[in-house]
């Protein structure tokens, strides 16, 4: 059973937090929660155990109503994670990166209903995320298919330290015509970050990266035995294999409809198991983040380079980095099948056939593959699977 605390009792939590940040504990980025006590302790009514809270940076007041002790949220604190407080067995999930978590929700709502769960998912963002487009992208999508998603905006209208009417003028105060949006106003205690006042630095403990978020192990790799095809034959029967093992793929032009089926890869595939998406990729890339939380492992395709740099946020800051900043509690083994068009009966300008695979190399520490052969490009997806991790596979046009 959850705690039902007080407002006195969260704002006397929150009192402690600031204390030890004072006291030179706490040299770290915080963000402290007050003056939506009420607000937040109504909320929680309807949110039940085993639902899904999708957090912020501002999560200490989220993780204690959604039943994490306050020790564990304390510990999580001095040990500099305020901002990445996970707890899987809770299906509490955070993000400090502002409009990438609507679309993971509407990932983990898509994968509920097609279980047929009585879950929910309750994603909490603020007014300044409110600003983004990715989260309207996430509502519209929540609405389209009756997914079973709340998104609470938390209007302290504040944005780091500007207002909205600072950032948006006569449209400041944005009303929603949504059934899954929730949307209160409060007047926030603390300032953005921290709390009024100058520590001694010299008196706190900072540690490394790899202190406060251990590096995951290497994988080892069995020996794979390859099929030894041509490369356009490999992809068609790797994608077959993936169909079969349930996969589900994760785009737009993967559909039957004339031109798609990921160039014809994907015929095999059973129609249930090809989603087909808004011309949206950081929504399809959120949509694949949180599918795989649900136990699904999809592939994320992205038919050309140029078009996947409006999903590099969530590739690098989430699906690059969730399993290593949740300490192993939350998994991502999300496939990204990024095709360059690197060659092709028409010519299609600059901004449609750029290779961006030693971007990637360079931003993800996730591997990247860039196979050259029927067999190289087989194994890099065995090697994925195996792994249970994400990976980039990149696919070039020229090797068909």
């Amino acid at each position: 059973m959850r705690k039902i605390w007080t407002p006195e009792e969260l704002i006397a939590f929150e009192d402690r937090i600031g204390d030890l940040y004072m006291d030179n504990k706490l040299p770290f980025l915080f963000h402290l929660s007050g003056g939506n006590e009420k607000q937040l302790i109504d909320i929680f009514k309807d949110i039940k155990e085993g639902d899904y809270v999708i957090s912020n940076h501002r999560s200490h007041y989220h993780a204690l109503l959604h039943g994490i002790p306050p020790e564990v949220v304390e510990d999580r604190i001095l040990n500099g994670r305020s901002m990445f407080i996970y707890d899987r067995e809770r299906n509490f999930f955070c993000s400090a990166i502002i409009g990438g978590t609507p679309a993971i929700a509407a990932g983990i709502a898509w994968a509920l209903k097609r279980k047929g769960s009585d879950q929910k998912v309750w994603c909490f963002i603020g007014d300044g995320t409110e600003d983004n487009g990715h989260t309207y992208e996430a509502i519209r999508y929540v609405d389209g298919w009756d997914l079973p998603c709340k998104f609470i905006i938390e209007n302290n209208n504040r944005s780091v330290e500007a207002t909205n009417e600072e950032r948006w003028g006569k449209s400041s105060d944005y009303q929603w015509n949504s059934s899954s949006v929730i949307k209160y106003y409060y007047d926030i205690t603390y300032p953005h970050a921290r709390k009024p006042g100058v520590i001694d630095l010299s008196k706190a403990v900072k540690k490394t990266d790899d202190d406060y978020f251990p590096k995951l192990p290497e994988v080892t790799y069995p020996t794979f035995e390859m099929s030894n095809l041509s490369y356009k034959e490999t992809a068609t029967k790797v994608m077959t294999d993936l169909g079969n093992e349930g996969t589900i793929f994760v785009g737009y032009n993967v559909n039957n409809a004339p031109g798609g089926n990921a160039m014809g890869t994907l015929k095999n595939v059973p129609d249930d198991q090809k989603l087909e998406t808004p011309v949206a990729e950081n929504l399809m890339a959120g949509l694949c983040i949180g599918m795989s939380f649900e136990g699904f492992k999809p592939v994320l395709y992205i038919e050309r380079h140029d078009f996947i740099l409006v999903a590099m946020d969530a590739i690098v800051n989430h699906i690059d980095k969730i399993e290593r900043i949740s300490h192993g509690e939350y998994k991502v083994p999300v496939i990204v099948r990024a095709v360059t068009a690197d060659a092709g009966p028409f010519y299609s300008g600059i901004t449609h056939t750029q290779d961006f695979t030693n971007m990637f190399k360079a931003a993800v520490s996730i591997p990247v593959y860039d196979p050259v052969t029927g067999n190289d490009f087989e194994e890099a997806y065995k090697k994925a699977r195996y792994s249970g991790r994400p990976a980039i596979i990149v696919e070039r046009k020229s090797r068909y």
